[in-house]
């Protein structure tokens, strides 16, 4: 799993150092929620809205694709929206994935883009790089008043290679024959007890049986494991921010020989000192030599000892190391590449970002801070204590447990592409000196990294 991360994380230094590259065309400037000739209309100015991402599983807690919206702020809104500005909010949107580069970042992983209805004839899809989205719809009774009408623009649209989902269509007699186009009907938990659900599941099931159904709104990681549980293919939503968390259970002891590790490299320790500290866990010993003598590692001779192994990565590549070991261990819950893979987009985005101001020491503790930053869900202990047993530098304490700070405007841009509940404060911008479309850009940019190194 980890193999990929060699060159990109321990090479010489300049090899992780964030570098500007071409990313999508700028988003189009347009003042969402109101319609042309309305106050707030404002066509090609640059007001800019900010992408949301969530990630999609599937059965097995592998990581599907990832779902894209305008953040929430602007969702609440959708319902009162004219026509008109519902295709304005999906132009918002689309024009963030025109350019090839910005759908690399997602391998063989689906994009699943919340759209309307209204984007099924934009003359953007013809733009967008084939076979990679999956165009969520919104249900519309306008649009769907003659469903069989849209029957033909929806198969071209599949035959292009594109997918389409629906989320939560009402299952209407005038639907049904439309109902089995859809390579996705999506479910909410919101909507539904757990009752309710399983009978929306069989529903769907039944008159879209080669659909896959993919359930949503899951908040929280009982919610993801009873929906496991059902006849459901993929799952969505925030569990990973509200897992319950424990003030009484101890830490694993392998996680607390790795910490303790992980403070003699900060303390800049004796190699020997750190070997021994290994040596007391043998497969945390071994992963480190069977690390440093990988091919991505580029050694020409073996190295056979742990001692030699310190040398060789040295500190600060050792730490970035450990780090990162600290999402290998085995996990019952079985969530560990949604949990790494997340902490690694936040800390690219924040060294990213950090890179216009930040010299190179401290864009090694904004990586850190965003890979700390999902030690809570990881451990599953509050971040006060997990903190109390690292010896970290007081700018990353602060942001991990305040969201303060040098690094803390840094962090909560990175947490806000997750979190629509976050508020999109001006001052936080201007903290962090960078823009909403500065932040979208490096969200993919580190979307695109981590599915290099991966």
């Amino acid at each position: 799993m980890f193999s990929g991360l060699i060159k990109k994380l321990f090479g010489d230094s300049s090899a992780s150092t964030p570098v500007a590259k071409a990313g999508p065309k700028p988003i189009i400037g347009v003042a969402l929620g109101a319609a042309p000739g309305q106050a707030g209309f404002v066509a090609g100015a640059h007001t800019e809205t900010m992408l949301q991402r969530e990630i999609i599983v599937d059965h097995d807690l592998q990581i599907m694709g990832y779902n894209f919206r305008l953040r929430d702020s602007v969702l609440k809104r959708k319902s009162k929206m004219a026509n008109s500005v519902l295709r304005l909010y999906d132009e918002v949107l689309l024009r963030n994935f025109l350019e090839e580069e910005a759908t690399k970042a997602f391998g063989t992983k689906r994009i699943v883009l919340e759209v309307s209805v209204w984007a099924l004839d934009s003359p953007l899809l013809a733009k967008l790089p084939h076979g990679r989205f999956v165009l969520m719809l919104h249900y519309n009774e306008e649009f769907f008043h003659e469903a069989i009408d849209h029957f033909a623009l929806i198969q071209r649209l599949k035959e292009q290679g594109f997918q389409i989902g629906f989320d939560s269509f009402p299952l209407l007699p005038e639907l049904l024959n439309l109902m089995p186009l859809a390579d996705f009907h999506k479910l909410s938990v919101a909507e539904h007890d757990l009752t309710g659900l399983s009978q929306a599941i069989t529903a769907v099931s039944q008159v879209a049986p080669e659909s896959a159904v993919l359930v949503g709104d899951i908040h929280f990681f009982e919610e993801l494991q009873v929906c496991r549980q059902m006849q459901v293919q993929y799952l969505q939503g925030s569990y990973l921010r509200c897992k319950e968390l424990s003030d009484a259970d101890a830490v694993d002891a392998s996680y607390l020989r790795l910490i303790e590790v992980l403070n003699l490299v900060r303390a800049d320790a004796e190699s020997t000192v750190i070997a021994n500290a290994m040596k007391y866990d043998p497969m945390l010993s071994f992963k480190v030599l069977r690390y440093v003598n990988s091919p991505g590692a580029g050694l020409v001779t073996k190295v056979d000892t742990l001692d030699r192994a310190m040398i060789v990565l040295g500190n600060k590549q050792l730490y970035r190391w450990l780090s990162l070991l600290l999402f290998g261990h085995e996990r019952q819950e079985g969530d560990q590449d949604i949990l790494l893979e997340t902490a690694l987009i936040r800390a690219r985005m924040m060294e990213t970002l950090g890179a216009k101001y930040f010299k190179r020491p401290d864009l090694d503790l904004l990586f850190t801070t965003g890979m700390f930053s999902m030690l809570e869900p990881l451990l599953r202990h509050p971040m006060a204590q997990i903190l109390e047993k690292l010896s970290l530098p007081a700018d990353v304490n602060q942001a991990l447990l305040e969201r303060t700070g040098r690094f803390g405007p840094l962090l909560n841009l990175a947490l806000m592409c997750e979190d629509g509940n976050l508020a999109e404060d001006p001052v936080l911008f201007a903290a962090a000196k960078v823009t909403k479309a500065e932040v979208n850009l490096a969200q993919l940019e580190a979307m695109l990294w981590v599915e290099e190194v991966v």
